[in-house]
């Protein structure tokens, strides 16, 4: 196997300084040196969220620039200075749904796009019962619905679908890659569970 050839960052540079930062970064890898431009927007959360009461899972639906139009999205958000993960997404749900979290099960962490982006979400599962607040963010940029899905297509079916029209309306599609992960990890796991109950079951009746 050819050996990676190592890098060294030699020269950091800010371009921009506003909500987000990025910098212009010198690299100088394999004998050659060029330059890159890095996003940095911070650290972030993200958790595919269960009602335990209701036994349905609770989505977002916002306004994207990046994607020009609403979308549908597990709850996420960025963490504050010095904030730990699990008290972000904790943070996170009370202001964008107004759930107070009961259980909480760390997926994984990934970067976004570290082709461009020092971005990393911690992922996790969550599950809620009592609502404490009305949700629907924090700020003037935000102005979040809550989306109520019974059923994240266990039984095999791809999880939401758009309607040819294109309306908005139940069932939805998730083209959203931090929901994508949650749900395919949650139905995975699901699916794993049943599994392993089945076969425990035949077993015990099998002695």
């Amino acid at each position: 196997m050819e050996k990676i050839a190592e890098y060294e960052i030699t020269n950091r540079v800010p371009k921009y300084s506003g909500k987000f930062k990025i910098e212009e970064l010198t690299i100088k890898t394999g004998g050659k040196e060029f330059k890159t431009e890095v996003f940095n927007r911070g650290h972030s959360v993200g958790a595919l969220v269960y009602n335990t009461e209701t036994k349905k899972y609770l989505f977002t639906e916002q306004y994207r620039a990046g994607a020009e139009g609403m979308m549908i999205e597990i709850v996420a958000g960025k963490m504050e200075e010095g904030e730990k993960t699990q008290e972000a997404i904790k943070r996170e749900i009370v202001e964008e749904i107004g759930y107070k979290a009961d259980k909480i099960v760390h997926i994984t962490d990934f970067y976004l796009s570290p082709g461009g982006s020092s971005e990393v979400m911690a992922l996790f599962y969550v599950e809620v019962s009592e609502k404490i607040g009305e949700g629907g963010g924090v700020d003037e940029t935000e102005n979040i619905n809550i989306i109520e899905v019974e059923d994240l297509g266990l039984n095999g079916n791809m999880f939401f679908e758009f309607p040819e029209s294109g309306d908005v309306t139940p069932p939805y599609k998730l083209i959203d890659a931090k929901s994508l992960i949650a749900v395919s990890w949650y139905v995975q796991n699901k699916m794993m569970k049943s599994l392993w109950e089945t076969v425990s079951e035949f077993k015990m009746k099998s002695l």
